[in-house]
């Protein structure tokens, strides 16, 4: 009796889960997928330390996974700590100006960034415990990286 009822609610379920999806579709509507959609402006931005704690350099890795060719602008590099932000805009590699820098589809884009020149500058970037990068295309879009740890305090 208990596997009957289930059968029935089951059968009962699908046919109002269809119906539902008919009439917000139409019935020549497309089924229901879990794909990924595809933009056709898309970027990532994945951040590689050199070492687990206290790492010297920061391999960024920018990869168009749109549709479309990309103009990123300069990487803006965000130290973290606490409620506190500092942002330094990257304005030239190895002395020579490169931004906006353009990138076909599914091509990458590699910078390593060097921490030291940064805790040269500015002292207090050494109590800095998190870092993300955050770059701009040309259409005012905005892809950030995710934030990783540089240290535990």
């Amino acid at each position: 009796m208990k596997g009957l009822l289930i059968i029935l609610i089951l059968v009962i379920g699908y046919f109002i889960f269809y119906r539902s999806r008919t009439f917000a579709k139409g019935p020549s509507g497309r089924k229901m997928s879990f794909n990924k959609k595809t933009k056709p402006f898309s970027a990532t931005i994945d951040l590689y330390k050199s070492s687990r704690f206290n790492p010297t350099t920061i391999q960024m890795v920018v990869t168009n996974t749109g549709t479309r060719e990309i103009d990123l602008h300069a990487p803006v590099i965000i130290f973290k700590r606490w409620f506190t932000k500092r942002k330094f805009r990257v304005l030239k590699v190895e002395h020579s100006d490169i931004y906006p820098i353009l990138l076909d589809k599914n091509k990458t884009y590699l910078l390593d960034i060097s921490l030291e020149q940064f805790y040269e500058t500015v002292p207090e970037l050494q109590l800095a415990c998190r870092m993300c990068v955050e770059m701009k295309d040309l259409g005012n879009r905005s892809f950030k990286s995710p934030t990783i740890r540089l240290k535990w305090f």
